[in-house]
């Protein structure tokens, strides 16, 4: 078999992960999925989308080896297949955030229109942690938080957080995280915190950003 042939049929199996990445929706799918396993109807939620086209969404991203299925129960349940995965989309979200300037001035608007006043990064959080009283609170569903969370966070879902002010203390700064960057569940959590008069800021990074930042440190 002519070289040429081998580096076509190999760039053509590459494409195959590239394509599944291009949808915007399949993008959301990893998302999701990098903080656990969900199901079909539970990802169909999720993003917004009839049970059917999240089906056919999820099977792209199989065949590209992007996510596997497993049966549990009644139900099948879908997952990214490896940290690799992870990887893929973290270097994407980086290049865009960095090279592409619409995308740069839909962050600023996104946070103008959530009346985003402050917020952390990881690295920020380091800092601020050898200086201050910090409390972590990781406002995703539980079993989110039980599949995998920042060390020393405590778990208090969004949903919940109103009705467990109390086990809050207000003599500490009050850092909230979610799913990352664009994940809205910290900024409403730190908006009523502070109108509870909790000093309260939300990371922009969550707990993939934070496996995908230990993990390169361990390799150094």
């Amino acid at each position: 078999m002519a070289k040429s042939s081998i580096k076509e049929q190999v760039y053509q199996e590459l494409s195959r992960v590239t394509h599944a990445i291009s949808n915007p929706k399949r993008m959301e799918l990893i998302d999701v999925l990098s903080q656990k396993g969900y199901s079909v109807e539970e990802l169909s939620k999720e993003i917004a989308m009839s049970i059917a086209s999240t089906s056919q969404h999820l099977q792209v991203l199989k065949s590209a080896k992007l996510v596997d299925k497993r049966r549990q129960g009644n139900f099948i349940i879908y997952s990214i297949t490896d940290d690799s995965v992870l990887k893929l989309v973290s270097a994407v979200k980086e290049l865009g955030f960095r090279k592409i300037a619409e995308i740069e001035r839909l962050i600023s608007d996104f946070k103008a229109d959530k009346k985003v006043l402050e917020s952390i990064t990881l690295d920020d959080l380091l800092v601020r942690s050898k200086k201050e009283k910090l409390l972590l609170i990781d406002v995703r569903p539980e079993d989110e938080f039980k599949a995998g969370h920042i060390p020393n966070a405590i778990s208090i879902p969004l949903a919940q957080l109103k009705k467990r002010l109390k086990e809050i203390p207000k003599n500490k700064t009050i850092i909230a995280y979610c799913r990352g960057p664009l994940c809205v569940m910290a900024i409403d959590a730190i908006k009523l915190l502070n109108q509870k008069k909790f000093n309260a800021i939300r990371m922009e990074d969550g707990y993939v950003e934070w496996k995908l930042k230990q993990q390169e440190i361990n390799r150094n």
